[in-house]
């Protein structure tokens, strides 16, 4: 998130120094605005502070087949005095992707993390259960970080069934 705003504030400045240096480019704030992406202004610290209220924590997909992009989409309400914002999601595996709402959340406003779970090379014939998470931090918060973890338990395909048995005699 730093490393964007560095960013943004950088092309600002040289936009500014080329628009009023004496190469007499032709560079209007109006362009440089619409080139630089200005994320949402940040929280105030120092104020009241949100509170990030989940409807559930924990999902599971039951039964599923090797190959599936299974998704859940994690939802919460802001049930705090302030602003709050998720800083980062990180999940504990590479075969989770995790998104998640990139706006400042007001006070009785409602947010998300989503948890995209590639099932591909995750199973066995029997069932193989799967249990993954995905670490959320929240910046001005009461609560700095969640939490949230999914289970699946992953037969493999009968295409992966049938190469490994011919690999294996």
């Amino acid at each position: 998130m730093q490393h964007r705003l560095l960013i943004c504030f950088s092309l600002l400045t040289v936009g500014f120094m080329a628009a009023c240096g004496g190469d007499k480019s032709n560079v209007s704030a109006d362009k440089i605005e619409n080139e630089a992406t200005v994320e949402n202004p940040k929280p105030d610290n120092n104020g009241p502070k949100g509170t990030p209220l989940f409807t559930d924590t924990v999902y599971n997909f039951n039964k599923v087949t090797s190959g599936m992009q299974l998704k859940h989409r994690y939802k919460f309400k802001n049930v705090g005095t302030g602003d709050l914002l998720i800083r980062n999601c990180q999940a504990a595996c590479g075969c989770t992707t995790p998104g998640w709402t990139k706006d400042v959340i007001k006070p009785g406003e409602d947010g998300y993390v989503d948890a995209t779970f590639n099932s591909t090379g995750r199973g066995a014939k029997e069932g193989l259960e799967n249990e993954k998470s995905i670490t959320v931090e929240f910046e001005n918060s009461t609560i700095e970080t969640v939490l949230l973890k999914f289970k699946a338990t992953v037969f493999s395909a009968p295409e992966e069934d049938e190469e490994y048995e011919q690999n294996n005699h």
